[in-house]
Order: structure tokens, then sequence, then C-alpha cells
């Protein structure tokens, strides 16, 4: 009898142990993008999903979050429930919107921009010290209410800030790890020459960058069977208003060709120190001049000359 009763009791003690390992393995580390309690359905935002199932980040996710966090050297790391929350070093401050894991597409932001800051202070010798603002929106809707723009812009920058189209909808085009450097690198263009580079300059030479070149082919095959000359007056023109989405497209495509034309043709050191010429003060014709040796005109010649084939599409 007394087996028996020592036999049972060290089965009731081994359930009570199962059940306090099962709920342990159930608890999940907490973390900044968490939501303690759910918002009241009015001030719910749009996104979040109506079951208010909004827990917290499975721990892998977390365990991931906190290496990138040391790596970049994540400073300023906050959340809120209505607002989103926002990731900080000393060089970028990305602010995400509200939901269960969106500090995923901040800390997304941040590994796309870290190896393009590298990437530019290797080739120019610095990297604009500025903090950098980078807001990601929510929905397509919500980017076209704070920009004015429509779906199919990376961005809009202002002074120190870009404004993102949502982060997911940039992945899922299949554009994030090409958009988010093309507009850091135009921003650093833009410090770097202290706004004075011609408009075809900073983005050609940020879709280079950035490995831009194919994505804007592709692009101009929608317009295979129309008109895609522009002058270099007008590609500019294009490129300070940006009025629609045709003429944007051969505009940057046509920025990027000419671009590539000088850095095939004479290296691209030269467009470096072409860059770095209009930040030490020079104008943009005296840099051109000094660098190549030969005057603007004939360098815009020579930027001008190149072929466009829209009959075959590879892939």
């Amino acid at each position: 009898m007394r087996k028996l009763v020592l036999f049972m009791c060290i089965l009731c003690a081994a359930a009570v142990l199962a059940s306090c390992g099962k709920k342990e393995e159930q608890q999940e580390p907490e973390t900044v993008a968490t939501t303690e309690q759910p918002a009241d359905e009015a001030k719910r935002p749009a996104h979040w999903p109506e079951s208010g199932d909004r827990g917290k980040l499975q721990g892998s996710v977390v365990d991931t979050l906190r290496v990138k966090k040391k790596r970049f050297n994540i400073t300023r790391d906050q959340y809120w429930d209505e607002q989103g929350g926002v990731l900080g070093n000393d060089y970028f401050e990305v602010w995400y919107p509200p939901g269960r894991t969106t500090v995923t597409h901040g800390m997304y932001v941040f590994e796309e921009l870290m190896p393009a800051r590298k990437k530019l202070a290797d080739f120019f010798g610095k990297a604009p010290e500025e903090l950098l603002v980078i807001k990601a929106t929510v929905s397509i809707e919500a980017y076209k209410a704070a920009t004015g723009r429509d779906w199919w812009y990376y961005s809009v920058i202002k002074g120190d800030s870009i404004t993102f189209s949502p982060i997911f909808v940039l992945y899922k085009r299949g554009l994030s790890n090409i958009a988010i450097p093309h507009e850091y690198y135009q921003w650093s263009i833009q410090k770097i020459t202290r706004y004075g580079a011609p408009r075809w300059l900073e983005e050609g030479m940020a879709s280079y960058l950035s490995g831009e070149g194919k994505i804007l082919l592709d692009q101009m095959y929608e317009f295979k069977n129309d008109d895609i000359e522009m002058t270099l007056e007008r590609i500019e023109e294009v490129l300070q208003g940006e009025p629609a989405r045709k003429e944007s497209r051969i505009a940057y495509y046509r920025s990027y060709r000419m671009v590539k034309k000088l850095i095939d043709t004479y290296g691209v050191e030269k467009l470096r120190d072409v860059i770095l010429a209009i930040g030490y003060g020079q104008t943009v014709g005296d840099a051109f001049e000094s660098t190549y040796g030969v005057g603007m005109d004939d360098i815009m010649k020579v930027a001008t000359e190149y072929e466009v084939d829209l009959t075959q599409k590879e892939g």
C-alpha cells in the first residue's frame, strides 16, 4: 500500500512539473514592440488586426532584434501604442508604425542604411554627419496623405528627413533593397554638394551606387511603343517637378544612363571628384571642366550619346 501511495505521489509531482514547464515555454520575452493592453476600438489603427491579437513578438524574433540593436549601436528604442516606435543611433532615426511586429520594419531599414552609409563613406571618403530621420508609413493611403505623392514614388526627401512608401510594400515589389539605399545616397549627395549638383547627376549617381540600373530598364519596357526621347534640359525640368509617372521614369532612366556612360568612358573616380568639387564651392561647369579637362558641353555630348534598345526584354 505504501508503495502504491508513493507511486501516486511521484506521478502527481511529475504532472505538476510538466504543467509548469509548459507554461514557462509559452511565456515570451518582453520587447519594445509589445502592446500590453488592447487599444480602444475607437482608437485602434485601421491596420491592426480586428481580433485584438497583438501580443508579444516571438522569442526568436526578439533575440534577433537584440543582436541587431547591438550591431547597429541602437541607443534610442521607444514605442507608443498609438504612434508606433522609433529606433535610433548616431546617424539615423527610424520611425515605424504601430502594430504587433512593425519594429521589424524599422530594423529592416537599418539593415539597408548601415551598409549604404559605409559604402558611401568608402566611395567619397566621408558621409554626412547630420542625423537623418526616416519615416516608414503604414499604408499607401497614409503615404499619399503625408507626402502628396503617388504609390510609384519610393519616398519624399525633405531637409534631413525621408518619408518612405510602406516598407512592406516596397519589399513585396522587390524594391526595398534598392529604394532605401537609393534615397539615402540621393540625400547624401545633396548634403555633400550643398544642394549644388544638377538633379540628373544626383539621381543618376544614386541609381548607380544602389544598383538600380536593371530596375530602371525594366520599367522602361512599359513605354517601348512610345516616344522616350528627352533633351537634357527637359530631363532636368522633369526631375525638378516630377509631373507624371511616364515622364519621371524616362528622366530617371536617362539620368542613370548619362552617369553610366561617363563612368564607362572616363572611370567612376572623375565623377566622384566632380561631386566633391561642387561641394567645395565650384560651379557645376567649373567642376566638370577642371576634372575632365574639357568644356561642359563636350562632356554632356559624351554623356548623352548612348543607345536605348527596348525591342527585347531579358528574363
